[in-house]
């Protein structure tokens, strides 16, 4: 488990929406510009969701959320590009805390609660 302290959680989310905003405007040079628009899009909007949660209400907060959308991702979904660049979003916010998404798809596939999630891999803030 890393500690992190808001302002660098909010740099790192930052930095992954530039490289979301990045991929959407690469997203027309791929073999199938419509899926990686919108996956780069659902990337942006979920980073900023993020960084609005961290900044007003907390990093336990943002996990929560973060962790409970998670859980409602599904696979097999009609709009793949979306689910699949928010759950990229989502693993990648808890990477930040050294968690593995392996670590994240297994809780989603035992439908772990938060509280079970956040007491096998508990995140710190640094004050």
């Amino acid at each position: 488990m890393i500690e992190v302290s808001r302002e660098d959680l909010v740099r790192a989310l930052k930095r992954y929406k530039g490289l979301a905003k990045q991929d959407l405007l690469a997203s027309e040079l791929t073999p199938d510009p419509a899926y990686w628009r919108t996956h780069a899009e659902s990337r942006r909007t979920e980073y900023k969701k993020l960084i609005e949660l961290v900044e007003k209400s907390g990093i336990e907060k943002a996990c929560v959320y973060a962790f409970k959308t998670y859980q409602s991702l599904k696979n097999g979904d009609e709009d793949l590009g979306e689910n699949k660049g928010r759950e990229q979003a989502i693993e990648l916010f808890f990477h930040i805390f050294g968690i593995e998404p392996e670590k994240l798809r297994l809780a989603r596939e035992k439908q772990k609660n938060y509280e079970e999630f956040s007491c096998q891999y508990p995140i710190k803030e640094i004050v």
